[in-house]
């Protein structure tokens, strides 16, 4: 195994060892760093895990003993929002790869909403703060125990429910109404897997089919039982004239999911797949 190949296959073995561990035991921000480290065998964690706790420092040296969370709250936003300047990209920026990594995030202080978030809950988790994450379609904000919503990529903003309504207006249109089922809180996992797609649709609109393939075989370690990574493997190892690979995953689909809705659509591809076989 070359170098390089050695080092993608040590980090996804420790990825899934991670994501294997209970829920409150999976390290969010060194999930995220190890996504990152995807393709980039060289990513070395340690400054992005100082950088954390320096900005945990930080806000600590704002704070006197028995302030409300309230307060905690605001010292903290203080600290990432408007010292560190912590902000989601323009739209200029907003595709560029670097949003959905966590040690480029931290550095350029530039990120996705859910990468911003996953900065502000690994802060506030090491001042004992415990937020937590919130995954509305199309964007993600932030929690606190007594129901407050805050959103990462407005700059710490406090939202109300019209917020949220308005937040899926501007992501998704006008077909999503809020309600109060979007505001469970997610878990770690479940925070690392929506990283992943995020990062899956980077690729995908890139036509970087092994970049792509490479997400997808994460998300798999996450959710090894959902037929769909196998049918997207298969699709992505055909994009990159693997017929032979492809049309095995793509029958396997099937045979899991024989009366899916995309059933007929896959069968077409193994048409075409099986024409181009190798």
């Amino acid at each position: 195994m070359i170098p390089g190949e050695a080092a993608r296959a040590a980090n996804r073995a420790r990825f899934a060892r991670l994501v294997a561990r209970p829920e409150s035991e999976i390290d969010l921000a060194l999930g995220a760093l190890m996504i990152a480290a995807e393709g980039r065998p060289d990513l070395d964690f340690d400054p992005t895990v100082a950088a954390l706790d320096v900005l945990a420092d930080r806000v600590r040296l704002r704070l006197d003993r028995g302030d409300p969370t309230d307060v905690e709250l605001a010292r903290l936003h203080d600290v990432l929002y408007r010292e560190w300047g912590f902000r989601a990209p323009n739209s200029a920026e907003y595709h560029d790869i670097g949003n959905s990594q966590l040690d480029r995030v931290v550095d350029r202080r530039v990120g996705l909403p859910i990468t911003l978030a996953i900065v502000e809950l690994e802060v506030a988790w090491r001042l004992g703060l415990p937020l937590h994450g919130i995954g509305l379609p199309g964007h993600f904000i932030v929690g606190t125990p007594d129901g407050n919503l805050i959103d990462p990529a407005g700059g710490g903003r406090q939202l109300t429910r019209d917020d949220c309504q308005a937040l899926l207006r501007h992501s998704l249109g006008e077909r999503v109404l809020f309600h109060f089922g979007m505001l469970r809180p997610v878990g770690r996992r479940e925070i690392l897997a929506r990283v992943l797609r995020n990062l899956r649709s980077v690729h995908l609109a890139k036509r970087d089919w092994p970049a792509a393939l490479a997400v997808v075989e994460l998300l798999e370690v996450i959710e090894p039982t959902d037929p769909e990574h196998s049918r997207d493997r298969g699709l992505l190892l055909g994009r990159m004239g693997r017929f032979t690979d492809a049309l095995a995953l793509l029958r396997r689909y099937l045979d899991e999911r024989p009366d899916g809705s995309d059933a007929s659509d896959v069968r077409q591809v193994i048409g075409i797949f099986r024409g181009r076989r190798n």
